[in-house]
């Protein structure tokens, strides 16, 4: 599977693993840096910038959460797909679960400065290569290896289930620090009924849903 061949109206997050100065491993949902995102999503304002370059696009992202028990701000549309962007900045590899959802992998990347992002959060993370999928990555996976500098980019179609999910890194230790977060799969006339409520779904905000999807 190749992004091309993804719905026009697929969403995509990205998501940083972290291990912030005390040692604590954590996961940083992330989204664009808009003057309108700024301001519903004001408790993240607090929080560093990442900045990616990847290759004539560079993007700045501000965090909506980095702790278990941070509210919920993944919102993810029944029967729609996904893309999920994994940049690991630690020096581990971790192991990325998601709950009750089968994904393809679309491609791995390496970025540079992703050690010194939290020292120097005013230094971009740049696009550095790209890497070949190993061939047992080929199939439908419900776990994917994370290497240290890498991106690693998944593809999901949420069906079968709604609700409250987790997605994690599945070492047990780590999961038990802080790399655990919680998902909300809904039908999407729900989602439409919280307009009002301060949410990322995919897109931008509820507010940023493209026409046909309304």
């Amino acid at each position: 599977m190749a992004l091309a061949d993804l719905p026009a109206d697929h969403g995509e997050r990205f998501v940083a693993l972290i291990e912030d100065p005390g040692g604590m491993l954590k996961l940083y949902e992330l989204i664009a840096v808009t003057s309108d995102n700024l301001v519903r999503f004001s408790t993240s304002a607090s929080l560093p910038q990442i900045t990616i370059q990847d290759g004539t696009t560079t993007t700045s992202y501000m965090t909506l959460s980095a702790l278990f028990e941070d509210r919920i701000n993944w919102f993810v549309p029944y029967d729609k797909w996904e893309v999920w962007n994994i940049l690991n900045m630690t020096v581990d590899t971790h192991p990325f679960h998601v709950h009750l959802v089968q994904f393809r992998v679309l491609r791995r990347r390496t970025f540079k400065n992703t050690l010194g992002w939290l020292t120097n959060p005013s230094q971009p993370i740049v696009h550095d290569s790209d890497l070949t999928i190993d061939e047992n990555e080929g199939g439908w996976k419900d776990t994917v290896r994370v290497n240290p500098g890498e991106m690693v980019s998944i593809a999901a179609r949420f069906e079968g289930f709604t609700g409250r999910y987790m997605y994690h890194c599945h070492i047990l230790e780590h999961e038990d620090h802080e790399m655990m977060r919680a998902f909300v799969v809904m039908p999407l006339p729900v989602m439409q009924s919280m307009k009002e409520m301060p949410m990322d779904d995919g897109h931008g905000g509820i507010g940023g849903l493209p026409a046909d999807m309304t």
